[in-house]
């Protein structure tokens, strides 16, 4: 056996080994995209300060995601029936919280606040919001919630910005299953027409298979033990860069050895001749590929880092390429091509000959006639990108149906609201603060674009108008009317009762008349008592005789006897008068004395009330004035501050709004935006980066001037990510350009030569995007790019365009010696290599278009525009480079460089 053989004998075995060992220990690459593979923003951007915040909570919230169950009865409203089955599964959440993960719930009906918020107004859609520890994966705590909230004739979903992320990772991955399947079989077909033969295209996908899964497993442990940056899009790139390049380098070694073979060279001869020669090409341009994907490590991005795995792939696919093949060309030799007879070498290719030649002759107008081309696509071409993520799932997608619900029936912002926490370095749960933090409210609420705005004095999103001073100046100044109109009532009853007192002085002299000649008829019945009966009757007799009609004996015996009955009575009657009399006339003294008494405390009183009646027509002027001042300062702007009495701020109403929005220490406070636009939108992300501006001009020069201000949520996230992206995509560009042109400038050996190759490269991709944006409004209905396609686009068809153009300049180089100009050396170079490009072309953009039927809108998009690239490549490159080659090195005064390159 030759040593040539041994020696890749010996690889064969070894790669054996590698494979099986990347196998066994290859991790688990879902788990790993979901623990690591999120996009990582910089921990100082708002939304991840907010997130720090955030875990600070307490209330048993802390690392937790925000998720929406979505309950909706189509086009018809909630009717009672449905809305106790809803109730029984949202008593089924909150009876097994520990269960299913959940912290916190807020349901519809749990008080007039949250029926506001969740309720739609058609009364068709109600949200529960949760909030769902981050212990487990998001897909098992997905999965287990679309289980749980099942209701019987009600559709109900589970969504949120968490939830829609990780289906996007979770189709990703489908599709990359999709994409390798769908690739290997179009490059089997390719390659078997390409050398009809089913034993070249088995090698070629064995070879690359294993430069594939060796290098996919180094990858992934590397993620797992040393933090290596990884990304939904890593493995689907790997995949694609190396099946579609590893192809091209395939093609371009198996041609030199056909080639090599019909020189009448044995196999091992050959296998090494076409080692050497197409080795080297492959080399330059596998390094200047690797060189490109490896410089992406400097991005500060870590979906832009995370291309760096394609740069371990080519590292680990040229050294497969070089050391796996040359054993099966020595050992199959021609039967590689079997049943192929034609050993010949690939002929010139029409095409590039033809554009090759005329731009040659016609090198202005060739230029020219390219920029005519390609400038409009250029110039039309704005760089406005879609950040929703939610256009990379199907709308089939359970979470995303609810996201679409939820948008339809309340404002597009509800799904994801935004929230702007507050930390303090002290408790905000005190009268001072508050007033602060509702004043904050209410000025945010009046923003544009701003739909409603919650937090701890207003959790309906709405003002409690009995904690405003106008509301309580108004009860104020009622009750005050009221006590004024009781002072009136009492002001005229002690006017009226200016009353005479001489009636009274003229009682009281009267009185004591009566009790004196009271004293005198006591005296005098004193004195008559003593008269007795006899005495009358002589008296009697007297005057009877004097009338002459004298009494009989008889008669006198009867009026005597009479007499004396009456004298005696008259005696008892006596008694009893006089002691009478005698108690009335000091009873009537007394009476006497007390009317002075009271005559002359009237008099008193009446003067006392004179002058109450002065002070209370003072007070009731002091009221009405006071009332009149309260009215204007009612109707006054100062009248809309917040207080809140201190019965009201202990109450147990009031407690469960600050369990809501102030955190278990009190020193932070949040307040909950919804803008009434997509939360994902261009405007909606400058709306939340003006708003923590706003806010923390709104509390300067406040009690809360010093407190940290951070805005969170998916809004404030998807702009952090905006901003990061577009700042490292123009940095790390120049990066990858600049490493690329050094190393172009090493291969090429001149200076020029690589600001061509480049120049040609970057029209490509600019019209590439303009073009593909057009293609992606019409036929896939989105007219915007998603805000990944520019830069996978940009670092895909640099870095593999570049291989092209170095396939062709190394045959430039190698016909050096063969042609006189530079010129006719360019043609010669553009004939021969065009097959080889071309089929290259038509491999790598066929395994770009295995990424359509993932259905992921990003790599649909990417797809069409590195196929639509190197389309463009494919013809700009023939005409381009060959026209610039001959303006430089055709004049005398270029001769040296052309000299030197070769």
């Amino acid at each position: 056996m030759p040593k040539f053989v041994k020696k890749y004998t010996g690889s064969l075995i070894a790669w054996i080994v590698v494979v099986i060992l990347s196998i066994v220990f290859l991790p688990n690459m879902s788990s790993l995209v979901a623990q690591k593979g999120q996009t990582k923003i910089p921990s100082t951007s708002q939304s991840q300060v907010a997130q720090k915040i955030q875990e600070k909570w307490g209330h048993g919230i802390g690392n937790t995601m925000d998720t929406v169950i979505v309950f909706n009865n189509g086009s018809k409203k909630i009717d009672n029936n449905s809305q106790q089955k809803i109730n029984y599964t949202i008593n089924k959440l909150r009876d097994n919280k520990k269960e299913y993960g959940i912290k916190g719930i807020t349901a519809p009906y749990d008080n007039d606040a949250t029926k506001e918020q969740l309720v739609s107004k058609d009364k068709t859609t109600e949200l529960v919001q949760l909030n769902v520890t981050k212990d487990r994966s998001i897909q098992s705590v997905n999965d287990q919630l679309k289980d749980v909230v099942k209701t019987g004739g009600i559709n109900t979903y589970v969504t949120g910005g968490d939830i829609l992320n990780d289906d996007f990772r979770v189709s990703t991955e489908q599709g990359i299953q999709k994409t390798e399947v769908i690739a290997a079989i179009f490059i089997l077909i390719v390659l078997i027409i390409v050398f009809r033969s089913p034993i070249v295209p088995l090698v070629s996908l064995l070879t690359v298979g294993v430069s594939f899964i060796v290098s996919l497993s180094i990858v992934m442990n590397l993620v797992q033990y040393y933090g290596f940056p990884l990304s939904n899009f890593t493995r689907v790139f790997m995949v694609v860069v190396l099946f579609g390049i590893g192809t091209d380098y395939n093609i371009l070694l198996y041609n030199q050895f056909k080639e090599e073979l019909s020189r009448g060279k044995d196999k091992v001869t050959a296998a090494i001749d076409a080692r050497k020669v197409a080795g080297k090409t492959i080399l330059y341009s596998g390094s200047s590929v690797l060189i490109g994907f490896a410089v992406l490590a400097l991005a500060k991005f870590s979906i832009y880092q995370s291309a760096v795995g394609v740069a371990v792939g080519v590292a680990v696919l040229l050294l497969v390429l070089t050391t796996l093949n040359p054993f099966f060309m020595s050992v199959m030799g021609k039967g590689m091509f079997w049943p192929s007879k034609n050993f010949d070498g690939e002929g010139e290719n029409k095409f590039w000959r033809f554009l090759s030649s005329k731009s040659v002759k016609w090198s202005i107008p060739a230029i020219i006639l390219v920029l005519i081309a390609t400038v409009p696509f250029m110039a039309s071409y704005h760089n406005k990108l879609n950040y929703d993520n939610s256009v990379e799932l199907h709308d089939n997608v359970p979470a995303k149906k609810g996201f679409q619900v939820v948008q339809k029936h309340f404002s597009k912002g509800t799904a994801e609201p935004s929230t702007i926490y507050i930390k303090a370095n002290k408790r905000l749960d005190n009268e001072k603060s508050l007033n602060e933090l509702d004043r904050l409210t209410t000025q945010l609420s009046k923003q544009e674009g701003i739909k409603t705005v919650a937090s701890v004095t207003q959790p309906s999103g709405m003002p409690i108008e009995q904690l405003y001073v106008n509301d309580q100046l108004d009860t104020l100044t009622g009750k005050m009317k009221t006590a004024r109109s009781g002072l009136n009532t009492i002001q005229k009853g002690t006017t009226n009762s200016n009353f005479d007192t001489t009636p009274l002085s003229d009682i009281g002299s009267s009185v004591q008349s009566i009790a004196s000649s009271l004293n005198t008829i006591n005296a005098s019945s004193g004195q008559n008592s003593g008269m007795s009966g006899q005495q009358v009757l002589q008296s009697l007799q007297q005057k009877m005789t004097a009338a002459k009609q004298p009494l009989s004996a008889q008669q006198m015996q009867i009026v005597g006897a009479t007499l004396q009955g009456i004298n005696s009575q008259q005696q008892n009657v006596m008694v009893g008068l006089k002691t009478q009399l005698q108690g009335i006339a000091t009873n009537t003294q007394s009476i006497g004395n007390n009317t002075k008494s009271v005559v002359a405390q009237l008099k008193e009183t009446q003067q006392k009330l004179a002058k109450a009646a002065q002070g209370m027509n003072k007070v009731n002027k002091g009221i009405g004035s006071a009332n009149d001042y309260l009215k204007t300062l009612s109707d006054s702007k100062a009248s809309d501050s917040f207080n809140i009495p201190e019965n009201v701020l202990k109450s147990d109403t009031f407690k469960n709004s600050v369990q809501s929005y102030l955190s278990q220490d009190k020193k932070i406070a949040k307040i909950t935006v919804v803008l009434d636009k997509d939360p994902s939108s261009e405007a909606a992300m400058n709306e939340i980066d003006n708003l923590q501006t706003k806010v923390q001009n709104n509390l300067s020069g406040t009690d809360l001037a010093h407190t940290t201000v951070a805005v969170g949520g998916q809004t404030a996230s998807t702009s952090d990510t905006r901003h990061i992206a577009s700042s490292d995509f123009i940095r790390t560009a120049v990066i990858m350009v600049v490493g690329i042109m050094i190393a172009l400038m090493i291969i090429t050996r001149s200076i020029l030569q690589p600001f061509y190759i480049l120049g040609t490269l970057l029209i490509a991709y600019v019209t590439s995007l303009s073009i593909t944006k057009l293609i992606s409004s019409s036929l896939l209905g989105q007219n915007m790019l998603t805000w990944n396609t520019p830069f996978f686009t940009f670092v895909m068809l640099i870095a593999l365009g570049v291989d092209y153009s170095i396939f062709l300049m190394m045959k430039y180089r190698e016909f050096g010696d063969v042609d006189d100009t530079a010129s006719k050396q360019i043609i010669h170079a553009s004939a021969v290599i065009g097959t080889v490009v071309i089929s290259a072309a038509i491999i790598l953009g066929g395994t770009f278009a295995a990424l359509m039927p993932s259905g992921v809108l990003t790599l649909i998009q990417v797809a069409i525009g590195v196929i639509v690239g190197l389309v463009i490549l494919v013809i700009i490159i023939p005409m381009l480079l060959p026209s610039l080659i001959k303006l430089t090195y055709d004049n005398k005064s270029n001769k040296h460089e052309a000299k030197h390159s070769k």
